[in-house]
């Protein structure tokens, strides 16, 4: 997660009037590994934001839970593995008694694993080159929220250009200074920083609104993961796996697939990434600027 960069002080009363107060927004009901994911926020500001912390804890949850079932999955393909030490013709006998029992079965078994291994050579590059696309998404929505944020600074900038200019201080000061900064000087910092917060509240009031951007691409998502990731893990994984547990006479009870966790881990990742992108606080409050 971004680590949060110093802006200023506490929220202004503008800000508050535009609930820039960290409010959650209505999410369908959720089951599972989603369940532990918490509303994502529509507040302006990292600070006193407790999603945060809310996410560390979700993230531990989930990662604990696919850990335990992963473990529980180990067990039952090491079961496989144990008997192909010990007793390789023992798997080759079990197939063949699978075949024997029930040859129809075994030959849509057979038939199936082929299909599916001609289907890897096609469908996953696509899901690779889909995967890199989403990617390139989520790179692409944070240059464009930069370069707005940057845009929104524009006349807060202008005017401290000109500060610098009639102050003769450095181009690359971060402030008119500390010791002999005239009053005249002081206020036109003031009004600079609040003309920057203003234009921060402007671009939260489209970025991270419930109906902006940032909520959008997170949809957007999520929606891949269940919709394509999730359906490609346990077409490529689970079902093969649980089909050859049944030919070799393994119990598979207590499997369960990891895909969920996998989708959630992510997607959890993706919004610390996100929303750490926040403005830490503002720079003025009622009282002062700093």
């Amino acid at each position: 997660m971004k680590a949060p960069v110093f802006r200023g002080p506490l929220l202004t009363a503008a800000c508050a009037a535009l609930a820039c107060v960290s409010v959650v927004n209505a999410q369908p009901a959720a089951t599972g590994p989603w369940a532990k994911a918490p509303a994502l926020p529509t507040g302006c500001y990292l600070d006193g934001d407790p999603f945060s912390a809310q996410l560390e804890a979700s993230l531990t949850a989930v990662q604990n839970d696919h850990s335990k079932q992963s473990d529980i999955n180990t067990q039952i393909d090491q079961q496989v593995k144990d008997i192909g030490n010990t007793d390789p013709m023992e798997l080759a006998r079990r197939m063949q008694e699978a075949m024997m029992n029930d040859p129809q079965a075994a030959r849509q078994y057979l038939e199936n694993t082929q299909t599916l291994g001609q289907q890897v050579q096609t469908e996953l590059p696509e899901a690779s080159e889909k995967a890199q696309q989403v990617e390139a998404e989520e790179k692409a929505l944070v240059a464009r929220y930069q370069a707005a944020l940057a845009k929104s600074h524009a006349p807060g900038d202008a005017r401290w250009t000109a500060l610098k200019k009639k102050m003769g201080i450095a181009p690359d000061s971060l402030g008119p200074g500390e010791l002999g900064v005239p009053d005249w000087a002081w206020q036109e910092w003031g009004v600079i920083l609040k003309e920057r917060d203003a234009g921060d509240r402007a671009t939260c009031a489209v970025w991270w609104a419930t109906t902006g951007p940032m909520h959008a691409y997170m949809k957007h998502y999520k929606d891949y993961q269940i919709q394509e990731r999730i359906p490609q893990h346990r077409k490529y994984i689970d079902e093969p796996r649980l089909k050859n547990y049944e030919m070799m006479s393994i119990p598979a009870t207590g499997y369960k697939s990891t895909a969920e966790y996998e989708a959630v881990d992510k997607y959890l990742q993706l919004a610390g990434r996100l929303f750490g992108e926040r403005v830490y606080r503002p720079r003025c409050t009622n009282d002062r600027c700093e």
